[in-house]
């Protein structure tokens, strides 16, 4: 059965300033009703720059704690107002600095050479190694068109 990459919101997409939370909360949710796909769940609150880690080591907040209010909230808004009185209180210049910091970041180059291989026509046409890992993560879900 083919996953429904409309279930899982894009990485550019913010909750309260936060970039990558709502996808945060979408994956936490998935995985709790067993529909996350296998491929998503080893980078769920993963290690090194992983996209879930970089935002807990930005914020400061404890995986195992997010996950629990993440699966007791009905709302995106509680989620955030947890969020927000447990992180660590950032300058809106530091949020700025922090998202163009994950902006700016490349996937590794066994990542850029396995979507030049999965998108072959899209590489003639354009460099897939300047991509950023936003557009790979939307690429990869259909919200960039690749054609």
């Amino acid at each position: 059965m083919k996953f429904d990459y409309n279930k899982i919101r894009s990485p550019r997409e913010k909750l309260g300033g936060y970039l990558f939370l709502p996808r945060l909360i979408d994956k936490v949710r998935l995985q709790a009703k067993g529909e996350l796909p296998a491929e998503y769940c080893g980078n769920l609150f993963g290690k090194g720059n992983a996209l879930d880690n970089r935002l807990l080591q930005f914020t400061g907040l404890d995986a195992e704690k997010l996950r629990e209010v993440i699966l007791t909230s009905y709302r995106d808004e509680e989620v955030l107002d947890w969020v927000e009185k447990n992180a660590i209180r950032h300058t809106e210049k530091e949020v700025a600095a922090w998202i163009k910091e994950i902006d700016t970041y490349r996937p590794a180059p066994e990542g850029v050479l396995f979507r030049k291989k999965n998108y072959p026509e899209l590489a003639k046409r354009i460099d897939i190694g300047a991509l950023n890992v936003l557009d790979m993560i939307d690429m990869d879900e259909g919200r960039i068109p690749v054609k």
